[in-house]
């Protein structure tokens, strides 16, 4: 598949190439995601990679508009989110702006570079990192901001669309003063918001600066240093270390990079507290709860009665205005969504207080602890603290029948299902055609991360584990190796084959597993918009010519025991190839190629005009 045959993604309402006019002062109504990419253009950025994920994949998107616009803006589509990392940390610590977008999960992705780089003091290198409350569109409700705090680099979480594109500028601006990574946290309430939003000035100039990379700084951690000087190395390149090293430039004068960080934040302007006529309740809200929390007071009239500090920075904590809060009030509550990361170091703070306010959230259960964290949930909290309804009762009764309704007695809601056409649908159907004829239920079935994890559902029924990027291939292998009799199958997308299959492929090969590898490649990132990746296509994010990688000829290469690319279309043939690869000892790969009925369908109908 060539250049000629490719259709632009989908979902493109959430990206557009407004964000790179040059009209500063105007409003324009944008999505969060533009907002985003408009902060970076705005901030003078260069160079941006991401790995497609959602709510933030749109991000790529827009900045690819606006990479035709300036060309010395590179923006790519990377094969996972830790090389995506890695080329925008080399594009920072070569003196240039530098952003990579990713969702919640590619954080875990990461982590081993981020830890790590971060030691290293990259100025102007931001992640806009967009966090799930509820899993509503991924796996698991995690927080990235423990992550964050983990690799000890700053976390802005903006609250409205106009403040992501204000904040994402904004955390160019506090990564060259502090010389560390920083986060942009994005929830998915606020990640599918539109708003009007003013533009700013474009840095050109910024972006247009001469590359300088320091090739005397020695961007090396510890373990990088010959042993003799390994101690020296290690010591002198943690974040607590109290010993000005200026080579290095992990402190600013005498003080500890960590706290330089601290007193920074103490010192913006972002945060702000404002207070009542008699504000004995107050509330600490974070990045999108503001906007639920303000709702909340003005649905309970309350707007004198309640202290309200609005949270940009959720880490480091600005303590002293943490500290006035809790001082002034007899009660606050802390309002987040998912953990109770910011609540745990309010409780800390006030730990070294003589007298401070009662403090409520998550962690006293008047918040709730999982799932989107809605205005009527703070507005209930908030009630009960100042003594009156927040809705009457017979509504709290009425919302309750209708929960009870919807979750516990209907069940109506249906479970995913694949688009009409599916080459993934026909290639599962293929495989569980010969599997119950040769094995019956002799069979254990490994799945992957991607649109073909719904053959873990009825009808197929054809997956027992699902958990991350790749880590299917190696699940079926540690299987094998602890024994079982199964025959055992992994199967993996193509997308996902390329962000982290080849090693565990590899793996596989090298450790004499006995499975069969059925990659389901329909020639896209389906899942999250249609977006190309290495071996489909052949374009890149901006849609210049690249080449395309095959799979058949890599996993030829990797030494596999058997390969085969079948049309999953073709029935007949798809089951007499699945046979052949089941009786073969060792790793067997079978390739289902098709494209993606959807953009197939897409890409006809441009053909044809």
């Amino acid at each position: 598949m060539g250049k000629e045959t490719y259709a632009p993604p989908t979902f493109l309402k959430w990206a557009s190439g407004d964000v790179a006019k040059d009209f500063p002062g105007k409003t324009f109504m944008i999505s969060c995601n533009e907002a985003i990419a408009r902060g970076a253009i705005e901030a003078g950025v260069k160079v941006v990679a991401a790995y497609p994920g959602s709510p933030l994949q749109y991000t790529i998107e827009s900045l690819a508009m606006a990479a035709k616009i300036y060309p010395s803006m590179h923006v790519e589509w990377s094969s996972n989110e830790k090389v995506a990392y890695d080329v925008t940390l080399g594009a920072a610590m070569a003196g240039v702006r530098s952003l990579s977008p990713m969702k919640q999960l590619g954080m875990n992705v990461v982590l081993d570079s981020l830890v790590q780089g971060a030691n290293l003091g990259p100025a102007g290198f931001v992640l806009a990192v967009g966090d799930d409350p509820g899993a509503l569109e991924t796996e698991n409700e995690m927080d990235t901001r423990y992550l964050a705090r983990y690799a000890e680099v700053p976390v802005l979480e903006p609250t409205s669309v106009q403040e992501v594109k204000d904040y994402t500028l904004k955390a160019f601006e506090l990564s060259e003063k502090v010389k560390l990574p920083v986060v942009v946290r994005i929830t998915t309430g606020l990640a599918y918001q539109r708003a009007p939003v003013v533009f700013g000035e474009i840095h050109h100039d910024i972006r247009e600066r001469e590359t300088s990379f320091e090739k005397n700084r020695r961007w090396i951690l510890g373990d990088g240093f010959p042993w003799p000087m390994k101690p020296f190395g290690a010591k002198h390149m943690r974040f607590h270390d109290e010993l000005p090293v200026k080579e290095w430039e992990r402190t600013v004068g005498s003080l500890p990079k960590a706290k330089f960080t601290e007193q920074v934040i103490e010192g913006l302007p972002w945060n702000t507290l404002t207070f009542g006529k008699d504000s004995k309740v107050g509330v600490i809200a974070v990045g999108e709860c503001y906007q639920d929390t303000m709702e909340a007071i003005k649905f309970l009239g309350m707007e004198d009665e309640v202290a309200v500090l609005k949270l940009i920075t959720s880490y480091p904590l600005p303590k002293t205005k943490v500290a006035e809060i809790l001082e002034r009030t007899e009660k606050v509550l802390v309002v987040e969504q998912i953990e109770p990361f910011v609540e745990t170091q309010v409780c800390a703070i006030a730990a070294n207080m003589g007298k401070h306010a009662k403090i409520l959230g998550k962690l006293s259960e008047d918040i709730p602890i999982c799932n989107e964290i809605t205005r009527n949930m703070i507005g209930k909290a908030l009630g009960k603290m100042l003594g009156i309804a927040f809705l009457p009762e017979e509504e709290e009764k009425r919302i309750e029948r209708g929960r009870d309704l919807l979750y516990r007695q209907l069940y109506f809601i249906s479970p995913p299902r694949f688009c009409p056409g599916c080459p993934e649908l026909a290639a599962g159907f293929a495989l569980k055609t010969v599997c119950n004829e040769l094995y019956g239920e002799d069979v254990t079935y490994i799945g992957d991360v991607g649109c073909y994890g719904m053959l873990a559902v009825p009808p197929l029924s054809a997956s027992q584990a699902n958990l991350s990027m790749g880590s299917g291939i190696s699940i079926a292998s540690g299987i094998y190796h602890a024994g079982s009799k199964d025959k055992i199958i992994a199967y993996i997308g193509d997308s996902t084959f390329f962000h982290s299959g080849l090693s565990a492929l590899v793996n596989a090969v090298y450790n004499k597993a006995n499975l069969l590898l059925y990659v389901l490649d329909n020639r896209t990132t389906g899942n999250t918009g249609h977006q190309p990746h290495p071996g489909a296509f052949g374009i890149t994010a901006t849609r210049e010519p690249t080449k395309i990688l095959d799979i058949e000829e890599i996993v030829k290469a990797f030494q596999v025991d058997y390969v085969r690319v079948v049309d999953p279309y073709d029935f007949e043939g798809t089951t007499k190839t699945l046979r052949e690869a089941l009786q073969v000892k060792g790793v067997a790969v079978v390739i289902a190629r098709r494209t993606c009925a959807l953009l197939a369908q897409r890409i006809m109908g441009l053909m044809a005009k």
